[in-house]
């Protein structure tokens, strides 16, 4: 397991104490941990206190901005904006920046108060997926029976479930320790019966539920008159002294925070002198409402008594009532400097947590998730890890010159853009496309012309081309980018948002040609599920491979994910599952199958077999048990490419995948053709995909 997700379904729950104590409890396990909290309490990245806390403790080179990258302010206007993916994109970002080197990472969930309240669920599970963490769940057990806790955390792990997150467990926090050894008991047994892991029953902590004088004074906004050293002193519940003075000096408990209006001169000073008398208890500190201070004489007195005061006195300028509500609901945080605290905390966290259950959990073995932001994330990332020069002939076409400034602005690849110059310019400049880092060429004008002439006539001369010939093909732009290709004065050539499939890869079928040991061009799509990405081929090409072609596209489409990172588990497609079947079309699918084993032996694959034989592990162990294929397939060979059309439009409709390709697969250099329906966003992710194919034969 690579990460985990902390995260509750209410305020107050423990969550950030349990997070931190995990982070101590890995760091004791793995070599390195990690941290982030996606979306901070802060109005801007790095203001949430406990990310700074984490920070402080166990990243203190990492910036809090990298720890925290969206405040929740910002967050706010995203989600309003429906920019959604822009919110998940900058997490995953930041994600990927901290775990790169790093054996676990941590993910805290937001804090369900605030800007973001009533949407917070769905965001969590959005960004547990995204990350590909699973949830650890924190649920707060104060003032709950055991059925309570146990029907709100199910709750929990089906809304989870129901979004395709994995669920691993729960922790159970703030139980009031008389109740612990049998409200733990009942959970355990309730938690079996639901089929949840419980890691864990941690008591309430009364220390770290206590907040400090100077902690309550920040975060109320009060002025601190009297007893700046004595800051740290913990307080209790605050209580109002509004009795008379011998009533109240008859109440008066250890650590308790008094709250009177600032006139009361007489009780301020009966206060101060408890803190000093023996005979009563330790009070925390006492807070002035209304604004008022101490009068002229009695801070005379008070000044005269200033090796004696050992108790803070705050003033603020809230009546007494709204004073004491801002101290009971005032949430508490811990500090860095607070030892005491921290200690604690891991003390709790090392004894009630089950440590065995961690270590479980870092042994877990699970099949990696990928959602669509982060697959197409992932391409301009390695696209943009080696830049690659790709030609686009299209070049004064408006959806290619907008697909462009996007490509210049995230640094993707270089662009080079065929045609007139001046045409060019001023249709980006019309629409508002920032191209001036793109290299234009006009082929008319090249001073290459000659030379890619030359080249051309001796490639086809055979065919009974003449020069003159040669010279208006490599006129035509497409052609002209392709001998680009060909030659090396360019990685890579993406065409086809006005012109045909045909028109755009019969240049590459004439002189780049297929890669040794390929009989022909094929391609695939990636289809982006909500939690996985498959790869589909033929699904544009070829309308009815023979065998033998037909074991080239399963090859061709194996190399083709293992290019883009994926361990390729091969699934040859038919009406019948293994030998359940018989005909024609079921044989040529066998004879494929088995040509794939002689060609790439190390290869898995698995044929003839039916879909749901080949993505669901239930059907599979019903159909073929002993395949380490069936069920868990992610390249997925079409036998014709009627099946494969339909299948990938069907899925790209009904089950709201985005597809992106096709892809051409085969060649020695990559040329991939768009759709004269293609959207800007198509465009983008082809080029992306055009530069990591143009790693890859580099």
């Amino acid at each position: 397991m690579k990460s985990l997700y902390v995260s509750s379904t209410e305020p107050r729950s423990g969550k950030s104490a349990v997070a931190l104590g995990l982070m101590k409890l890995l760091q004791e396990r793995v070599d390195k941990v990690s941290y982030i909290k996606p979306i901070g309490r802060g109005g801007k990245p790095g203001e949430d206190e406990d990310v700074e806390l984490v920070r402080r403790l166990f990243l203190p080179d990492v910036k809090s901005e990298f720890i925290n990258p969206v405040g929740i302010e910002e967050a706010r206007r995203l989600l309003a904006a429906g920019s959604n993916d822009e919110l998940l994109t900058r997490i995953l970002r930041a994600s990927n920046r901290l775990s790169a080197e790093c054996d676990v990472m941590v993910v805290e969930g937001t804090d369900y108060s605030g800007a973001i309240s009533a949407l917070e669920f769905d965001i969590n599970a959005d960004i547990s997926k995204t990350l590909d963490a699973p949830v650890l769940m924190v649920a707060k057990g104060r003032h709950r029976s055991a059925e309570e806790i146990v029907g709100l955390v199910t709750a929990a792990k089906e809304s989870f479930d129901e979004r395709g997150c994995d669920f691993i467990g729960v922790i159970v926090t703030k139980v009031e320790p008389a109740l612990h050894p049998r409200l733990t008991a009942a959970l355990e047994k309730g938690f079996e019966n639901a089929n949840v892991d419980l890691l864990g029953v941690v008591p309430y902590d009364l220390l770290l539920g206590m907040p400090r004088m100077g902690e309550i004074a920040r975060k109320i906004g009060a002025k601190v008159l009297y007893g700046h050293n004595y800051l740290e002193n913990l307080a209790a519940s605050p209580r109002v002294a509004a009795m008379t003075i011998g009533n109240v000096l008859e109440r008066l408990q250890e650590n308790m925070l008094l709250i009177t209006p600032g006139d009361r001169d007489d009780m301020l000073l009966a206060l101060m002198v408890s803190r000093i008398s023996s005979n009563c208890p330790n009070i925390a500190g006492i807070c002035l409402s209304g604004g008022f201070e101490p009068s002229p004489s009695v801070k005379k007195l008070i000044g005269g008594l200033s090796g004696l005061i050992n108790i803070p006195v705050l003033s603020v300028p809230y009546d007494t009532y709204e004073t004491a509500v801002k101290c009971d609901q005032m949430e508490v945080s811990l500090y860095a400097g607070d030892y005491q605290k921290i200690e604690a905390l891991y003390r709790d966290t090392l004894r009630w947590v089950k440590k065995d259950k961690i270590d479980s959990l870092l042994k877990l073995e699970r099949a990696p998730k990928t959602t669509p932001i982060v697959f197409l994330n992932g391409l301009m990332e390695r696209a943009r890890s080696q830049r690659k020069r790709i030609v686009m002939p299209e070049g004064d076409e408006e959806r290619t010159l907008k697909a462009v400034r996007r490509i210049i602005d995230d640094n993707i690849a270089d662009i080079i853009l065929l045609g007139d110059e001046k045409t060019i310019r001023d249709t980006a400049n019309r629409i508002g496309a920032k191209i001036e880092s793109a290299l234009i060429i006009n082929p008319a004008t090249s001073d290459k012309l000659e030379e890619y002439t030359d080249v051309y006539f001796k490639l086809r001369s055979h065919k009974g081309i003449t020069v003159d010939n040669a010279r208006d093909t490599m006129l035509d732009p497409i052609y002209y980018g392709t001998m680009m290709v060909h030659l090396g004065d360019a990685d890579g050539l993406v065409s086809g948002a006005v012109h045909t499939t045909r028109h755009t890869i019969t240049p590459a079928f004439q002189f780049i040609k297929t890669r040794p040991g390929i009989s022909l061009v094929s391609s695939v799509f990636f289809m982006c599920l909500e939690d996985r990405v498959l790869v589909y081929g033929d699904c544009a090409v070829n309308p009815n491979p023979n065998a033998e072609e037909l074991a080239d596209i399963a090859i061709s489409s194996a190399e083709t994910a293992a290019s883009f990172g994926f361990k390729p588990l091969v699934a040859m497609l038919s009406y019948s599952t293994g030998t359940s079947g018989i005909g024609p079309e079921v044989e040529r699918v066998a004879k494929a199958t088995e040509i794939v084993r002689q060609k790439a032996p190390d290869l898995e694959v698995e044929g003839p077999i039916q879909y749901d034989a080949a993505v669901s592990i239930e059907t599979a162990r019903t159909k073929l048990p002993e395949s380490h294929v069936a069920g868990r397939a992610n390249v997925f060979i079409f036998p014709d490419l009627n099946a494969g059309n339909t299948a990938y439009k069907a899925v790209q409709r009904s089950a709201k995948a985005i597809a992106v390709g096709p892809a051409l697969q085969g060649l020695n250099k990559p040329v991939n053709d768009l759709s004269r329906g293609c959207l800007v966003e198509d465009i983008v992710y082809t080029i992306a995909i055009t530069a990591i194919q143009a790693q890859a034969v580099k």
